[in-house]
């Protein structure tokens, strides 16, 4: 492999560990526009073999990602395979724990009051959080949580090299990459990458993975060249908790979001077609969350159903719900609610972000639980309502408003540009007025798109490749 990439001039690793990242980077066409240059070699690590197809039509190289636990391991005989994965698994995860005590102490020491906030819930609820590698237990800062010396020490220790593994370092050495263009830097699951990247000298061109990250997921990997971010607030939050310099972060906008501006967004017409609409029929967009921030939407949206039902809202109006894109158990959440009348469910689904983009557009209204989604919404200029839920019936720390403490929500939270419901009947009343007036807060829907979604021109991927552009001259 390596003759033929010899008369190449640059060459660039994309690592891409979550299948939503690489699903916001390859539909972006941000990797056709990185390949334009004929000297340019591009190989793109992720998790979905599904991305494989997108990858090779932009002309690049598709790898799968490396994860201990499903790599078969280097040698021939089965039992040997076996003991060096189960070891490298076990490493791994010895590495993921002392993360989650870096993370918990990051964020102990910023202060952020959210992550304090979702340590008063309880065990049970706190347990769903772990389970998905998130420190929500004080063990994890035991002992002296605010101590900067034992952060640090930790800090040392994790990102010593113990986490790098044979595979990631026998790939650099084997692609020999000038720059590696990283989302999720401050996951655990990019780790071996940054570690390998640091090991052979390359630099990262880093993507902050979502608005919430740097007030939520730990410290930034080492090694980060530059970063991109997708507005002013994330920009802020890296220089003000992270020590970036400003002169080293980009804001590019939302990467997603190009595809909202383009052309080619479906017509109404093609929507209704493909949920089984009538052309003219109205529908209010339920867009359920992971099933972790969204314990408690399958009985809103049964109650929501029955209040229609019962003349609550207008006959007429269909409501759709769509099952988050990485939801595995949707059959148990959702599957009731499968022919039910007047009511549609969309599958979960990593497709094209122009069907995402034409289904919001198209939508009345868009119902969503502290998701981005609704600044998806926003983008569009469709009304959209947050679901604050205040379950009496649930403990203050575990009722899902409490999302909306965490940093990167408390100020949407008091935003004019969209409606919030604590309960069901106000859920009914934010329905039926944006219903009755889909104009209703359209100024504060633009205030918030210049405060979160700034740059929305459908040119966040030109200028990302801009930048690493840049990097690489």
């Amino acid at each position: 492999m390596a003759s033929d990439l010899a008369p190449l001039s640059r060459r660039i690793l994309v690592v891409l560990p979550s299948p939503m990242m690489a699903r916001n980077f390859l539909r972006s066409g941000a990797l056709t526009l990185l390949g334009m240059r004929s000297d340019t070699s591009i190989t793109v690590v992720s998790p979905n073999p599904d991305d494989r197809t997108v990858v090779l039509e932009a002309g690049a190289t598709w790898v799968p990602y490396f994860h201990p636990r499903r790599w078969r391991g280097d040698v021939n005989q089965w039992w040997a395979s076996d003991i060096l994965r189960w070891g490298r698994y076990l490493r791994y995860l010895a590495g993921l724990v002392l993360h989650m005590s870096l993370t918990y102490r990051f964020n102990t020491r910023c202060g952020f009051r959210g992550f304090a906030s979702r340590l008063r819930q309880s065990w049970q609820q706190r347990k769903i959080y772990l389970r998905e590698g998130l420190p929500m237990s004080r063990v994890f800062g035991f002992p002296w949580p605010r101590s900067r010396r034992l952060y640090e020490l930790i800090h040392r220790v994790y990102y010593a090299g113990w986490q790098g593994f044979g595979p990631v370092d026998r790939m650099l050495d084997e692609l020999r990459p000038d720059l590696i263009i990283m989302s999720m830097v401050q996951t655990h699951m990019v780790t071996p990458y940054a570690v390998a990247a640091v090991r052979h000298g390359v630099p990262i061109f880093g993507i902050n993975g979502s608005w919430d990250q740097p007030t939520t997921k730990g410290p930034l990997c080492p090694g980060l060249q530059r970063i991109v971010a997708q507005n002013e607030i994330v920009r802020e939050e890296l220089v003000r908790y992270h020590g970036v310099d400003a002169e080293r972060i980009a804001v590019i906008g939302w990467l997603q979001m190009d595809a909202f501006v383009r052309d080619n967004i479906p017509k109404r017409n093609t929507v209704c077609r493909r949920l089984g609409l009538s052309p003219g029929q109205r529908y209010l967009l339920f867009a359920a969350n992971a099933p972790r921030l969204g314990l408690h939407e399958p009985e809103v949206f049964r109650d929501l159903i029955a209040r229609r039902n019962a003349g609550a809202l207008p006959a007429d109006v269909v409501l759709v719900c769509r099952c988050h894109p990485q939801d595995r158990d949707w059959q148990r959440r959702w599957g009731w609610a499968v022919g039910l009348e007047g009511v549609i469910v969309e599958l979960p689904d990593l497709g094209p972000l122009e069907h995402l983009a034409a289904v919001v557009r198209h939508a009345s209204v868009v119902l969503a639980s502290a998701g981005s989604i609704n600044l998806d919404a926003v983008a569009l200029d469709t009304p959209t309502i947050g679901l604050a839920w205040e379950d009496e019936r649930l403990p203050y720390g575990d009722r899902p408003a409490r999302s909306y403490e965490l940093e990167h929500l408390a100020e949407l939270r008091t935003s004019r540009g969209m409606m919030f419901a604590r309960n069901l009947d106000e859920l009914v009343s934010c329905c039926s007025r944006y219903l009755a007036n889909p104009a209703a807060d359209a100024d504060a829907r633009a205030e918030l798109r210049q405060r979160y979604l700034h740059r929305l021109d459908g040119k966040a991927a030109t200028r990302l490749v801009a930048e690493v552009e840049a990097v690489l001259s």
